[in-house]
């Protein structure tokens, strides 16, 4: 019989699995939402560092992280290529010199590095161009994902930050060209990388200057749609010669001679 009035013993074990708990880096708990994870990719993180810290268990199945966690294998799957695409986790593939076989693994320091970078931004004035330009693509990545309703695949990634390091497309034209996309109904990366390439054509360096050549595009449009306007009312004017009953009757004889020909087929 246990002491203390707990015959079931349950207030010891609540003790025991209370100091049994694992050690999270605080900096993961209150910046994960700010570097672009959400709360199930941090619950997933949790899951490999568990895994590998308490199991030994480097290279987990999708079907044992599911096992552990309320997300299908398919879901998973996702937020690991999400996770690799957003540079927060890496993929190992190294040989084993005692075994001479291949061996995979998840590499988390890209995260940890993440997170130092962070903890830099808030104790330095300026980054180095490559910190500066991760940090942009990270935010264009959950802004994209928002806008298209899915996570992007790896060759969008790769695009995104091509925009941003290659051609060297501010982060402000970027997400500006999104929007026109949007606004179209053409959310696709092809098109946007035209909007961006009509930009740079036009010298576009600031957003007073993209604003002024949509207010010039809007109004070199608008002469040109009352142009067709006027076009549609001369076309659906009556001829004045014609009387207005006689072609009401021809247009209906015509629909008439046509469904009956077709009901004789």
């Amino acid at each position: 019989m246990t002491q203390g009035g707990d015959p079931t013993g349950m207030a010891a074990v609540a003790r025991l699995l209370e100091g049994s708990a694992m050690s999270i880096p605080v900096e993961l708990l209150r910046w994960y939402r700010e570097i672009g994870m959400y709360d199930e990719e941090l619950v997933l993180i949790l899951h490999l560092l568990y895994m590998r810290d308490r199991e030994n268990t480097v290279f987990p199945t999708y079907a044992e992280l599911s096992r552990r966690m309320t997300a299908s294998e398919d879901e998973i799957a996702g937020m690991i290529q999400r996770l690799i695409g957003h540079g927060l986790l890496d993929l190992h593939h190294r040989l084993d010199e005692q075994t001479g076989t291949w061996q995979d693994s998840y590499d988390l320091s890209p995260l940890f590095l993440r997170l130092a970078r962070t903890w830099l931004e808030r104790n330095v004035e300026e980054l180095p161009r490559p910190w500066a330009t991760a940090d942009a693509a990270s935010r264009l990545f959950r802004l994209f994902e928002e806008e298209f309703g899915r996570p992007l695949s790896a060759i969008e990634i790769e695009q995104l930050i091509q925009w941003l390091d290659q051609d060297a497309y501010p982060e402000w034209m970027i997400q500006e060209a999104l929007r026109e996309a949007v606004l179209s109904g053409t959310l696709s990366l092809r098109y946007i990388d035209r909007i961006l390439l009509e930009w740079q054509k036009k010298n576009i360096r600031s957003p007073r200057e993209l604003q002024v050549h949509r207010q010039q595009f809007q109004q070199r449009r608008r002469p040109a749609k009352e142009g067709r306007r006027d076009s549609r009312r001369v076309d659906e004017a009556p001829d004045p010669g014609e009387h207005p009953s006689k072609s009401k009757y021809e247009a209906f004889y015509k629909l008439y001679k046509r469904d009956s020909r077709d009901s004789t087929k």
